[in-house]
């Protein structure tokens, strides 16, 4: 499914509006576009504190909600690889699940961790080049063939465990993710280490660039002699890959495995990836922004659960996010064309 280029324009930029007083008037709801998400968020934390200052503002509750958001984090920057391409890759958690159980599986079994990484790492490659082939060189949507790749890598994840939970993982592998540093989890400074990464390809690259012209109009970046298809193929190899990376880190932090957990991973990161498009780089998937989409759902959960609603607020919360999330962007995209 391609991304319209009316929301996520990158190649054509608006004209500058000569007339001072027009820019005036524009300017703020402009500012409100670029920050809004931002100033959500800083309403809920006031909200939330005033509402249960016991519960919710305490340093105890703010360090759950960062260290729990880590894996969440780090799959939606995975998300947002393909989707700056103008593509959807909707089987990046259903890839972390199968490599969360394929690396439980193969270190339980006694191999040792590195090869086990390794060869999960190979498997994420595999998947992410078929997905790409058939999206690239056959031209079958993107939305339809990852939603396949979702169902295949759901039932992988099963059958590689026979559909029970892996548990007592070797303390090498777990580890790698709860070692502490400066208090707090390894994990999490993975997760913010990786927000610099993604920002300054995003930015400060020539391919970060190239992503945004092409996920604008793939004919117009193709005959400004990009490559596109080589491109779009890679990126569906990357992200494949990134979310088997992020399943290991995922079975270190767990210290088991759970064939069944890739459900909980499958809306947040797309939300969280499409609200971060409508912050800082309004119509844009950015990294910052995605930090900013992630953090926000992670505290209106956490706020509602805190006043006592039931678990299905969860996903309602991430739904309504999500919705609203690809309604301001595509107004952005409107409001900056005009």
């Amino acid at each position: 499914m391609t991304i319209e280029k009316s929301v996520f324009f990158t190649a054509d930029e608006a004209k500058p509006d000569t007339s001072v007083r027009s820019r005036a008037i524009g300017s703020a709801p402009r500012l409100a576009s670029k920050y809004g998400v931002l100033i959500v968020l800083a309403l809920f934390i006031v909200l939330f504190s005033t509402l249960r200052p016991d519960t919710f503002a305490t340093t105890g509750n703010f360090r759950a909600i960062v260290n729990s958001q880590a894996i969440t984090l780090l799959l939606a920057l995975v998300a947002t690889i393909v989707l700056r391409l103008g593509d959807f890759d909707l089987s990046i958690a259903a890839v972390m699940t199968a490599s969360l159980c394929l690396t439980a599986v193969l270190v339980t079994d006694g191999v040792p961790i590195w090869i086990a990484i390794g060869v999960v790492f190979l498997s994420g490659a595999v998947v992410g080049a078929v997905n790409g082939f058939l999206v690239v060189k056959i031209g079958v949507d993107s939305f339809v063939i990852t939603l396949g790749s979702l169902t295949v890598m759901t039932g992988i994840a099963a059958a590689v465990t026979d559909g029970a939970q892996v548990i007592n993982l070797p303390p090498g592998l777990i580890s790698i993710s709860r070692t502490l540093l400066f208090g707090l989890p390894v994990l999490t400074w993975y997760a913010w280490a990786s927000v610099l990464v993604y920002w300054y390809v995003y930015e400060r690259t020539p391919v970060g660039r190239y992503m945004l012209f092409i996920g604008g109009g793939r004919e117009t970046a193709r005959l400004a002699g990009l490559p596109v298809d080589r491109l779009r193929m890679l990126g569906f190899v990357t992200s494949s890959t990134l979310a088997a990376l992020v399943g290991v880190l995922l079975a270190g932090s767990l210290g088991a495995a759970d064939p069944g957990i890739g459900g909980q991973y499958l809306l947040g990161p797309f939300a969280a990836a499409f609200l971060g498009a409508t912050v800082f780089k309004v119509g844009r998937f950015n990294a910052f922004g995605t930090v900013v989409g992630v953090y926000l759902l992670a505290v209106g959960i956490n706020g509602l659960q805190l006043l006592g609603a039931r678990t299905w607020a969860g996903n309602v919360f991430n739904g309504v996010a999500l919705i609203t999330a690809v309604t301001l962007a595509k107004l952005a995209g409107k409001s900056d064309r005009e």
